[in-house]
């Protein structure tokens, strides 16, 4: 294995370690590490692991991040490493407008100030984005994160000298698997069969990745991730947001985050998702990305995170 380092310059404002969290969401997430201000990953470009660890260098209105890469060949995945790096930390997307919509606006200006930096994410894949809603659909974050592991340490690629670091499970390697296997992991039998559908849509040679609805708008895109088998409103919805970077959408049946919305905004009644829909409307086109604040402030109030 040889390294490569090169630097990233994100669009201000942009916090690396506010903005990792909001991808890895619990401590105990063995795909995204975040140790001491680096955060350290395999991905797998072609078919080969590329072990990746990013600091960041500078901040203020000029910041700029670090990427070192272990590869075989790390001169040639150098430009698509950056360009997943990119594309997962939004470190291109400008948020001009969201911060002076939240100037105006007492509840989202603190919130706002509090994670100031804090960019939409989105998954390396989006058959990465399903496999994380299918394993935590109606079960806790943390019990979700804890299959999501054990499909890593079963499935995932070893990438760099860090032979406890994995890269998150390839599309092809579940879809050559079966519920059953899948089932001893900790997913139900139905979640296997869905997880291995979606996982043999992803390797469509036709529309890899399902690269066809992401070129759709919204209400296409979601009618299409619809009709897929094991696919919900929710899941869907999701997948927009975390797979596609349409930041929105807020996954209105998202029990925990239609909570923190309401614990946010003081309101005593019971989240619907057709309140969550009128209470979102002040912030159009934000929705997707005050549910991604939400995240990370729950993260900042445990202490994981300072802010």
């Amino acid at each position: 294995m040889a390294e490569l380092t090169f630097t990233l310059r994100p669009r201000p404002p942009f916090r690396l370690d506010l903005t990792v969290w909001a991808i890895r969401r619990r401590a105990h997430n063995v795909v995204d590490r975040f140790d001491d201000g680096i955060w350290r990953r395999v991905l797998i470009v072609g078919k080969s692991p590329v072990a990746i660890a990013v600091r960041q260098t500078r901040g203020g209105e000029r910041p700029e991040i670090e990427v070192r890469i272990s590869a075989s060949r790390p001169q040639a995945v150098k430009t698509e490493v950056a360009a997943i790096v990119t594309r997962m930390l939004g470190l291109d997307l400008d948020l001009s407008d969201f911060y002076r919509l939240a100037r105006d606006d007492a509840h989202l200006r603190e919130l706002a100030d509090r994670l100031r930096g804090m960019k939409p994410v989105r998954y390396a894949t989006v058959f990465e984005t399903f496999a994380n809603a299918v394993a935590c659909q109606l079960v806790s974050l943390s019990a979700g994160m804890h299959v999501l592991n054990r499909l890593t340490e079963a499935f995932g690629i070893v990438g760099g000298v860090d032979d406890e670091l994995r890269s998150f499970p390839l599309a092809a390697k579940i879809a050559r698997s079966n519920p059953d296997a899948l089932r001893a992991l900790g997913l139900s039998r139905q979640k296997g069969e869905y997880l291995i559908g979606l996982a043999k849509l992803a390797i469509d040679p036709k529309d890899p990745d399902f690269a066809s609805i992401g070129q759709l708008d919204d209400d296409d895109a979601i009618a299409r991730l619809s009709k897929i088998r094991g696919v919900g409103r929710w899941t869907a919805e999701y997948v927009m947001l975390r797979g596609f970077g349409r930041i929105n959408i807020f996954p209105g049946d998202d029990v925990g985050g239609r909570n923190k919305l309401f614990e946010w905004l003081g309101m005593g009644d019971a989240p619907t998702y057709d309140s969550v829909v009128r209470m979102l409307e002040r912030w159009h086109p934000y929705g997707g990305l005050i549910y991604l604040h939400l995240i990370v402030n729950a993260v900042a109030d445990t202490g994981h995170v300072a802010t």
